[in-house]
């Protein structure tokens, strides 16, 4: 008898977990819809509103239009879609759809398949500070390998698309004509990806961007190249050797945080393995759980928990917040995914007393991407 009351007493509180989690995750995927954007006077049609801050608050912030969060949210939205409910479903694929026409207006505006973090239909003013116009006319960036790479994995791209951009790619990598400078010492001759698509801009190394290349690169099972390999090698450098802790906006200078880090790499490996990474696979999950134990960010915990169930592994639990916080705990939280970086493109003594101070640094904040990275945290451990 007292077999069968802990087997009804387990049925129902795995039922209730059950329905607690799959109520969240309704409510997320509805929020998110909410949040997309359909008429607005600033923000793009399709586009989910984000925000740049020069300091880590949230509430301190200006009105931003990017692909970036669009394509981190339709690529992982892809990646859980089969884990929803029907319903929830046809609300992800409409979020899906009404995204698909905005990448064309982040195109290179020479027609080739790499992408911009900001419009390249048309003029726009460099947001992060007005001071730089008097000093610079042209304030416009070169595409990027990360918007390139997570532009392409949102739109499915077709498999040529992707062998022709990887092709391309192997001509802005580190290297004798444009040295990365802006780096810790043991990567300066590192003949791996440069951050930047611009044949004249500093070459920057990023061990996030360099992650979501390689999982590129492994999504469409491209052949490695020397570029590939040399990625490869910064990122099991700078784990190995703990710098994802000690230094990480010296090793990730447009993330920053160790856990994103984590939930960079964990991604990549959730992809395929990579023996080079599954051999350090065991320091990384106790590199998760001790940032996970440290830290009281619920957002935090959340991408931590979902780089440890990537990795394979149960996470430790913690309290989810009720649907009614959602707004105040997840999707206006200070912690910021991305961050812009001014301090990155230049080295020494400069670079460490901006970074000292804080200069230069501008936080950009998604509130319908931290509901997608609770939800993908939900559905990757269901009760």
């Amino acid at each position: 008898m007292k077999l069968v009351a802990v087997l009804i007493v387990s049925f129902f509180t795995h039922a209730f977990a059950y329905t607690q989690d799959s109520a969240l995750a309704t409510t997320l995927i509805r929020r998110i819809a909410a949040q997309q954007v359909t008429e607005d006077a600033f923000f793009m049609k399709g586009v989910f509103p984000s925000y740049i801050s020069n300091r880590q608050k949230f509430s301190d912030r200006k009105k931003d239009n990017n692909i970036f969060y669009n394509a981190l949210i339709v690529y992982t939205l892809s990646q859980i879609r089969d884990s929803l409910q029907r319903s929830d479903k046809i609300i992800c694929d409409s979020i899906i759809a009404r995204s698909q026409p905005l990448f064309e207006k982040f195109k290179n505006k020479k027609g080739r398949n790499t992408y911009n973090f900001w419009r390249t239909d048309s003029a726009y003013l460099f947001p992060y500070t007005s001071w730089i116009h008097r000093i610079k006319k042209n304030t416009a960036l070169p595409d990027d390998m990360d918007d390139t790479v997570l532009s392409l994995l949102a739109l499915n791209a077709d498999d040529s698309v992707a062998k022709a951009v990887h092709l391309l790619m192997q001509h802005y990598v580190n290297s004798d004509s444009n040295t990365v400078k802006s780096t810790i010492d043991n990567f300066k001759d590192v003949p791996a990806y440069s951050t930047w698509f611009g044949k004249n801009f500093p070459v920057v190394f990023d061990v996030c961007v360099l992650s979501n290349v390689l999982t590129f690169v492994e999504h469409y099972n491209l052949v490695w190249t020397k570029a590939d390999s040399a990625s490869l090698q910064v990122i099991l450098s700078t784990l190995t050797n703990k710098q994802h802790i000690k230094a990480p906006l010296e090793v990730a200078p447009y993330y920053g945080k160790t856990a994103i880090i984590l939930y960079h790499v964990a991604r990549l490996m959730h992809e395929k393995k990579i023996p080079a990474l599954e051999a350090i696979k065991v320091q990384l999950i106790k590199d998760a759980v001790t940032e996970f134990a440290a830290t009281d960010n619920v957002l935090e915990k959340a991408i931590l928990a979902t780089t440890i169930s990537k990795l394979g592994y149960q996470p430790p639990a913690f309290m989810l917040p009720a649907a009614s916080a959602l707004q105040t705990t997840i999707e206006q939280n200070d912690m910021p995914f991305f961050i812009g970086n001014i301090p990155s493109y230049f080295t020494g003594f400069f670079k460490k007393i901006m970074y000292k101070k804080g200069a230069g640094l501008f936080y950009h904040y998604c509130p319908a991407y931290n509901d997608v990275l609770l939800l993908e945290y939900l559905l990757l451990n269901k009760s």
